[in-house]
């Protein structure tokens, strides 16, 4: 065992002991050495990111891109040196510590070097080069994006390309300039904002979904309906791969709860591409035919499907943020959920079943409802007892009632069930909100 004396780089002090050939550090991290974890940190996770978009791509009915990279070793370790030779973005380091790392993937070198690998190490029968150069068409985006996030912990993420550890071990040569984070935000952990981000990811995503399943097919028939009439395309994952390649426009932080919205969109032809797709490989009905979900794209008056999302810290970082002053309810940092059961006399025929399903969504939402307005704001008022009285507030409880998402429906022998949500932070933040502007009133 060597031991050397501490040093100094900047503002980096740190105590180093040698092992067996292995450096490990002593001190605790300052300044400079927290900004090196947060960006190894994000851009592990850029790489996580972009291993999964690349993993995800589609190259024929039955094989994606990491079915295709199980036929060899030699693909698979192409593959992953190609994710870990992407050039990163310039690292932004916000003033609670955290970090972020831009990446982007050109569909044209993706598609270059599966046709390379193809011919090189490919002995299979499952995907064809037709199949590689049709990614070019089905893939309406020539650019894959991602962004990794990371706060300054010496963890990485799991599930990691090979090889990436060691591309991620350098200290930045620069520091973008430190965007601003409202000061509500540094009563908390920078974990407790990447978890926050996250949650309203999820939440934004969940809210897509079901934008998408609300499309109208036919005059009688919704994607969700579409959905619900085929097991095949239910057990598929359908609903759940509508949102793949949706990318975020806006991140936007409460500068009075600890609460974030981030909205997300995806583009409208890609989302028609996926339900031609499922049409083809599963669909045997005759309710829906292939010309209906063309003429989607007229009925549709935009290009991409929007939708925002909330999310708030998990609850023990809301605990610690009471602690100074910053009153949160429990059930602000949780999802509300409602489960709603329904049935028909014709529940074996494909009509039965819809009707059913949309009698269970209603008794779900009629559950919620009555959830919500039963929580507690403060140890004696009900948000029923709030919004008595408040007409605006009650409208503003009830669009975030009606907005809640529905999960995909769950069949058995006479019955469906279907089991609806909300993010809890969304009622907070419109309870809380009025509720400051009737103390300031008073």
């Amino acid at each position: 065992m060597i031991r050397f004396n501490a040093w100094q780089r900047g503002a980096l002090a740190v105590s180093i002991v040698l092992v067996g050939g292995s450096v490990r550090t002593l001190a605790q991290p300052t300044g400079a050495q927290n900004k090196l974890l947060a960006r190894r940190a994000a851009e592990a996770d850029c790489y996580r990111k972009l291993a999964e978009t690349v993993y995800g791509v589609k190259l024929n009915s039955e094989t994606y891109v990491r079915d295709f990279v199980t036929e060899s070793d030699e693909i698979r370790t192409a593959i992953d040196t190609f994710i870990k030779g992407v050039r990163l973005g310039k690292a932004r380091y916000y003033d609670d510590g955290i970090c972020e790392v831009d990446a982007e993937i050109t569909v044209e070198k993706l598609v270059t070097k599966l046709k390379e690998l193809h011919a090189t190490h490919y002995r299979g029968n499952s995907v064809t080069t037709v199949d590689i150069e049709s990614v070019r068409k089905t893939i309406k985006q020539d650019i894959f994006r991602v962004t990794g996030a990371g706060a300054p912990r010496a963890d990485l993420p799991a599930d990691l390309p090979e090889g990436i550890e060691e591309v991620i071990t350098q200290l930045p040569s620069g520091y973008a300039p430190t965007p601003s984070i409202p000061a509500i935000w540094r009563t908390v952990p920078p974990q407790a904002r990447l978890m926050a981000d996250r949650a309203a990811r999820l939440d934004a995503m969940r809210k897509l979904l079901e934008q998408i399943n609300g499309i109208r097919l036919t005059s009688n028939t919704l994607v969700r309906d579409f959905i619900t009439e085929s097991d095949e395309i239910r057990a598929s994952g359908a609903a759940k791969n509508f949102g793949l390649g949706a990318s975020v426009v806006s991140k936007y932080y409460h500068d009075d709860d600890l609460i974030v919205e981030i909205t997300m969109e995806i583009p409208v032809e890609k989302v028609i591409t996926r339900i031609k797709e499922l049409h083809t490989e599963h669909y045997h009905g005759s309710r829906v035919t292939t010309t209906d979900i063309t003429n989607v794209r007229k009925t549709i008056q935009r290009d991409m499907v929007r939708a925002t999302g909330g999310g708030v810290p998990p609850a023990r970082f809301i605990e610690r943020a009471q602690s100074v002053g910053i009153e949160m309810p429990d059930w602000s940092g949780r999802l509300i959920r409602a489960t709603g059961h329904g049935t028909d006399p014709q529940i074996s025929t494909a009509q039965g079943k819809l009707r059913a399903a949309r009698a269970a969504e209603l008794d779900a939402m009629r559950k919620l409802a009555e959830q919500i307005y039963g929580l507690s704001i403060q140890s004696e008022t009900l948000i029923s007892d709030f919004v008595t009285g408040h007409r605006e507030v009650s409208a503003l409880v009830e669009g975030v009632i009606s907005g809640a998402v529905a999960e995909e429906p769950v069949f058995s022998e006479d019955s469906v069930s279907v089991t609806v949500s909300v993010g809890g932070n969304q009622v907070w933040s419109v309870v809380h909100r009025h509720s400051q502007i009737v103390k300031r009133r008073r």
